[in-house]
């Protein structure tokens, strides 16, 4: 189903790996892949179904045919359900500038044929991929025309030489400094960035500090954000929460402590969902690099047995807060006692069942909504559901007067925790569907 291949060796210091995702004896698969800013691209040749590219907080598109999905700035989500069968190049940050026939400025944060930014032969390559059997066939294809297609003059050399040393200093040498050390005019500089990468030289270190406090946090959970904001170069702390929720639509709180054993060091830290053939099995892939399709297991958002001496620790679906969660069967009806901070709040411990079948009837994802109780929940939520008069209980699931609401965001946390649901984990508007 997934599968990666290391590309011939002259090509290595360009390409990071070939990338390949094809369903299993025909059967549908849904993949989901929320893609931070890194500076990178690839080129994704696609023979299946048409998927879904979105930029994470504005608007969406759906694409059919093979692209280059160039360098941004913005983080974005994939979406596919289906059959399909992709065969994927990711290429190093700079790698596409030794096989561009034009300046990749002209694409940055578009999505352009391959042809467009590779020539015309591409167009021959993308109907041999399709038609070639197997992932050796389709590696070997990548493998010649990437040969035939590398070019490093010395413009790419000066280029590649300027953006090493940027890279040495994850992002923090001034553009003067650069300029200088590279031997070339600061005009230069930007023209060769411009050329190779598509992005200016002060924009391309911006990158390079948020992959490195990103790597940090996921590195070591302990450190004050403000210790990783001045590590990584940043003016100050604030400074660099506005940059992280630029980057990854999220903030720096929910990436702590999870960093895969021998990741690179330029690793550039993913959140993939990867749903597999079977209907009630799903895969998931934390931090692997940008596009790829991982079979490592989740980072996991919770911790705990469920009991008032160790109870369930959690986050609330956009990974932003911690709360505690333990089930009560002490009492009649049993309850889930939820503890955010000081305030304490019970549920019907019997939603770890309602829920789950309420969504499978549901058939589909449905917004949480989170309104405490004295305000009317957005319609059609999971909030709304759990105190609608319809729903098994008659009413409230939350049980303690003046706190019954919430249920929408305490809840789902754990019964993903629990394995009945899947969960989202955007910066808002989140959703849960059975699995």
């Amino acid at each position: 189903m997934y599968e990666l291949r290391t590309p011939a060796p002259a090509l290595r210091p360009y390409i990071e790996h070939y990338w390949f995702v094809r369903d299993d004896a025909g059967e549908p698969v849904d993949l989901r892949v929320d893609v931070f800013v890194d500076g990178r691209a690839d080129l994704v040749f696609n023979f299946g179904v048409p998927y879904v590219r979105e930029v994470l907080g504005a608007g969406a598109a759906t694409h059919a045919r093979s692209n280059l999905d160039a360098q941004r700035l913005v983080p974005i989500r994939i979406l596919q359900r289906g059959l399909v069968r992709i065969a994927g190049v990711r290429f190093r940050l700079g790698g596409l500038g030794a096989f561009a026939v034009g300046s990749l400025h002209a694409w940055t944060g578009r999505t352009p044929p391959p042809s467009e930014v590779l020539g015309a032969r591409a167009t021959e390559l993308e109907t041999a991929l399709e038609r070639a059997a197997g992932t050796d066939a389709q590696a070997g294809l990548l493998d010649a025309f990437f040969e035939a297609h590398l070019t490093r003059d010395a413009a790419f050399s000066e280029f590649g030489r300027a953006l090493a040393l940027l890279e040495e200093s994850h992002g923090t040498l001034a553009i003067d400094a650069l300029a200088k050390k590279s031997r070339v005019t600061p005009r230069q500089l930007d023209r060769l960035f411009a050329r190779y990468l598509g992005l200016a030289p002060k924009v391309t270190a911006r990158v390079l500090r948020f992959q490195s406090a990103l790597r940090m946090l996921m590195r070591e959970p302990s450190p004050a954000l403000i210790e990783v904001a001045a590590q990584a170069g940043y003016f100050d702390q604030p400074h660099f929460v506005r940059e992280f929720k630029k980057m990854t639509g999220g903030v720096p709180r929910g990436y702590r402590g999870y960093y895969p054993p021998r990741a690179p060091t330029d690793f550039a830290p993913n959140v993939v969902v990867f749903v597999q053939d079977l209907p009630e099995r799903v895969r998931h892939a934390a931090s692997t690099p940008a596009r790829s399709r991982g079979r490592a297991t989740m980072a996991k958002h919770w911790s705990g047995k469920g009991t008032k001496d160790d109870p369930w620790q959690l986050k609330t679906p956009p990974l932003t807060s911690e709360y505690t969660m333990y089930r009560d069967d002490t009492v009649d009806p049993p309850l889930l006692v939820c503890q955010v901070g000081s305030t304490k709040l019970t549920y019907l411990a019997r939603c770890l069942e309602d829920v789950p079948a309420m969504l499978k009837k549901h058939g589909d994802w449905m917004l949480l909504g989170a309104s405490d109780e004295k305000k009317d929940p957005a319609p059609d939520t999971l909030e709304a559901w759990g105190r609608d008069k319809t729903n098994p209980v008659g009413g409230w699931y939350g049980q303690k007067k003046g706190y019954r609401g919430r249920f929408g965001l305490y809840v789902p946390p754990l019964l993903e925790a629990l394995g009945k649901i899947e969960l989202e984990h955007n910066p808002k508007n989140n959703r849960a569907r059975a699995k």
